[in-house]
């Protein structure tokens, strides 16, 4: 996981700088939570693909997890093991069967939103920075769930099966490359 954490501080950009920025405006945008929270599962109890991931009677439940993520996330402070966190919300995604696009879509109308009320509510010349630092440590937080949903999904393909790593790798290998092949003619 630090590995993968590491590629994607670097390649998005995400600094300690962009925590001290979402630190600064934190009064106002947490101000947005239940609005955002609001959308989110309007969202998704509203499209069939979606709504059939909950139980019923769960919404205040995970409403309230989203709350104090996004709580977490745009305090500019994030606890000690919030990347790690992270990492493992995909094995809940695979064990509630929220695939990866169900996830970046998401990810993407939170932003979305965010950005949305970063444009009504400060200056434009604040917009930039403040929704940048957000846009960053979200990045970074779907880059994550999304490796984490599939290595732990191989990972526990390859327990159950009993299969050696190497050999999944190697036989991967092969069936890409038969793939590929395949549609390229």
């Amino acid at each position: 996981m630090d590995e993968i954490y590491g590629h994607l501080v670097t390649l998005t950009g995400f600094t300690d700088e962009d925590n001290t920025v979402l630190k600064k405006h934190k009064d106002q945008t947490q101000s947005w939570g239940d609005e955002i929270v609001q959308d989110f599962y309007d969202t998704l109890f509203g499209y069939s693909s979606t709504s059939e991931v909950f139980r019923k009677g769960e919404r205040p439940d995970r409403e309230e997890t989203l709350r104090n993520w996004y709580f977490e996330v745009t305090s500019g402070e994030l606890p000690k093991d919030f990347w790690n966190h992270q990492w493992f919300v995909g094995l809940v995604h695979i064990k509630r069967k929220v695939s990866n696009p169900y996830m970046f879509g998401m990810m993407s109308r939170v932003q979305q939103l965010f950005l949305g009320k970063c444009l009504q509510e400060f200056p434009l010349d604040q917009v930039e920075e403040i929704f940048g630092a957000f846009k960053r440590l979200t990045d970074v937080i779907a880059g994550l769930i999304a490796e984490g949903y599939f290595i732990n999904y191989v990972e526990a393909m390859v327990h159950v099966g009993g299969l050696n790593v190497e050999l999944v790798d190697r036989m991967m290998h092969i069936e890409i490359e038969n793939m590929l092949e395949k549609h390229s003619k």
